[in-house]
């Protein structure tokens, strides 16, 4: 039985769905950007630990330089909840307007490869309506759908990518459901951007030993799957540039330890390449480093193995 609690809050979050489905695309833009402005200044939710992490990963800015990325990041956070709610209401014309998919051909060369697809890309920009447009032109998408603690918005949010075309497969059934993907030729999106606590590997992200999951690696190298490297950056007239560029792995052969550490240190430089250059995309309220190695292992950037080549 549901608590009053879980009901009270999916009620709201639906209220507010019909509303914001009832909305143009622009209005929802400029609404979800004015309550994450809104957010930043009078709820502090998580605010001292997105200073800390811009901060560590970028000492040399200004305190002016940091406020106006976390505040950004707030903003854009807020663009993507209410941009994400419009979901089951968003057509394929639409998404075809607005989203823009630059290198496109990458995805269809490793579609017809036949090998399967793992689409890397983190916390970054709006990832949701990027696999929304991914599906749109074309491309058969599955995705982790971790689950919520409050059921009836986690089956809420699951009938919502569904809705934009996603296949969801339940956390901890990710890796069986993900070779099955794989080997029918699907789309895989994984995001790796988070702590991944002791099971992760660590690799160099901001200079910052970082433990990262090294389950894309492993599925690679594994099936021979390409990854697809994917950013989907806002634009302020509400449109978005979704670009793609391939991570590469024919120079790899085996799962051996090097080769995985080889790997997601290579998919992990992507993300930071992105995040350097777009700041306010990344979810920096996140703490990304609060898994340190051993000091036996611990990665420095002259043993850390990075090749992009």
């Amino acid at each position: 039985m549901e608590s009053c609690k879980n009901r009270i809050e999916y009620t709201s979050l639906r209220f507010v769905s019909r509303v914001v489905q009832s909305l143009s695309p622009p209005t929802v833009v400029k609404i979800g950007r004015l309550v994450g402005y809104i957010v930043y200044y009078t709820i502090p939710i998580r605010r001292a630990v997105v200073f800390e992490n811009i901060q560590k990963a970028m000492p040399e800015l200004s305190f002016t330089a940091r406020k106006r990325i976390a505040r950004g990041t707030y903003i854009m956070f807020g663009q993507n909840f209410f941009e994400f709610l419009r979901t089951p209401v968003r057509s394929i014309d639409e998404l075809k307007q607005r989203v823009h998919l630059h290198n496109v051909q990458l995805l269809h060369e490793a579609y017809f490869s036949g090998r399967g697809t793992l689409l890397m890309t983190g916390h970054f920009g709006n990832w949701e309506i990027m696999a929304c447009a991914i599906v749109a032109a074309g491309f058969p998408l599955v995705v982790i759908a971790r689950r919520q603690r409050n059921r009836l918005v986690d089956e809420m949010i699951n009938f919502y990518r569904q809705r934009g075309g996603i296949e969801t497969v339940p956390l901890g059934m990710g890796v069986r459901e993900f070779l099955r993907a794989l080997r029918q030729n699907k789309f895989v999106a994984l995001l790796a951007d988070q702590d991944a606590h002791r099971e992760g590997v660590f690799v160099d992200f901001f200079n910052i030993p970082s433990a990262t999951a090294p389950g894309p690696a492993l599925l690679a190298l594994k099936t021979g799957a390409q990854i697809i490297f994917a950013t989907c950056v806002q634009r302020k007239d509400g449109q978005y540039d979704a670009f793609f560029e391939k991570i590469p792995t024919e120079d790899l052969s085996g799962m051996t330890q090097d080769n995985i550490r080889v790997l997601t240190q290579r998919h992990v430089a992507k993300l930071e390449e992105k995040v350097r250059r777009w700041p306010d995309h990344w979810f920096w309220m996140h703490r990304r480093w609060k898994t340190t190695p051993p000091a036996e292992t611990k990665i420095t950037s002259e043993n850390a193995t990075l090749s992009n080549e």
